[in-house]
C-alpha cells in the first residue's frame, strides 16, 4: 500500500493516496490479530511489521506532507516538516518494539500516538481540504499541526487499544462497529476525519473521566465517614 501510495502522490491523486494509507491502518490491524490467533507471533514478524509501518505511514505521510502542503509555498520548509514526523514515527516504532519485547506495559495500552493513527491524521486533513495549500498562514497552521502529531508519537502520553474489547459478546458493540464502517463507506471525508480526532484526544478524556471518578469516590467516602 505504502509504495502505491507514493506513486499516487507523486501523479498528484492526493485522495487515492490517502485512502491506500487508510486501507493500510486496516491492515494493519488485522495482521497482528491474524498473527495472534494463528499463534504465529515472532520476532522477526515483529521487526518486519515496524519496518513496513516506517514505510506506509511515515515514509508516505512525510512526502504528502511535502508535497501536498509545501510544494508550491516553501518546498525547503516542507521538508524539514514532513522528516520531522518521519523520524518521529520512526522513533516511536523503535520504542514500542524495544517495550514489546520488555513487556514494560499492558497489551492494552500504546506509550504514545500509534504511527498508524498519526498518518490517519495527517490524511484526514487531506480528505477534507482536498486541494494542495496555497496560502502562507493555512501552511503555517499545517506545520503546527503536524509538528502536534509528530510530539505525540514521541510522548509518554497512554493510548488504549481494544485489545480487551470482545465485541462478539457486546450487541452494542457490534452495532457501533456495523454503523463505524457504514458511515465510513458512505462518508470517508467526514467519519475518517472525526474518528481519529477521537482516538487522538482520546487520553485528554480518560484522565477527565478518571479525575471525575476519583472525585466522586472521596465525595462517598466523606459522606460515610
Amino acid at each position: 500500500m505504502g509504495y502505491l501510495a507514493v506513486v499516487q502522490i507523486f501523479k498528484t491523486n492526493y485522495i487515492t493516496a490517502s485512502y491506500l494509507v487508510i486501507f493500510g491502518v486496516v491492515m494493519d490491524g488485522f495482521d497482528g490479530t491474524i498473527a495472534r490467533l494463528t499463534k504465529t507471533e515472532s520476532s522477526f514478524g515483529m521487526q518486519f511489521d515496524s519496518l513496513v509501518d516506517a514505510v506506509t505511514f511515515g515514509l508516505v505521510s512525510g512526502i504528502m506532507i511535502y508535497q501536498w502542503g509545501f510544494q508550491t509555498l516553501n518546498f525547503q520548509f516542507g521538508q524539514i516538516i514532513g522528516f520531522i514526523f518521519l523520524s518521529a514515527g520512526v522513533i516511536r516504532l523503535a520504542r514500542y518494539n524495544v517495550y514489546h519485547e520488555a513487556k514494560a506495559f499492558p497489551t492494552n495500552i500504546f506509550i504514545g500516538l500509534p504511527i498508524p493513527l498519526a498518518a490517519m491524521a495527517v490524511v484526514s486533513i487531506v480528505l477534507m481540504v482536498e486541494i494542495p495549500l496555497k496560502q502562507k498562514n493555512h501552511a503555517i497552521l499545517f506545520a503546527i499541526y503536524v509538528l502536534l502529531i509528530a510530539f505525540l508519537m514521541i510522548s509518554n502520553i497512554r493510548y488504549r487499544t481494544l485489545k480487551r474489547i470482545k465485541p462478539k459478546h457486546n450487541l452494542l458493540a457490534l452495532f457501533i462497529l456495523a454503523a463505524i464502517i457504514a458511515f465510513s463507506i458512505k462518508y470517508p471525508s467526514f467519519t475518517i476525519p472525526i474518528l481519529t480526532l477521537l482516538y487522538v484526544t482520546s487520553p485528554l478524556f480518560f484522565f477527565i473521566s478518571g479525575r471525575f471518578k476519583k472525585r466522586k469516590k472521596k465525595a462517598i467516602v466523606e459522606k460515610d465517614t
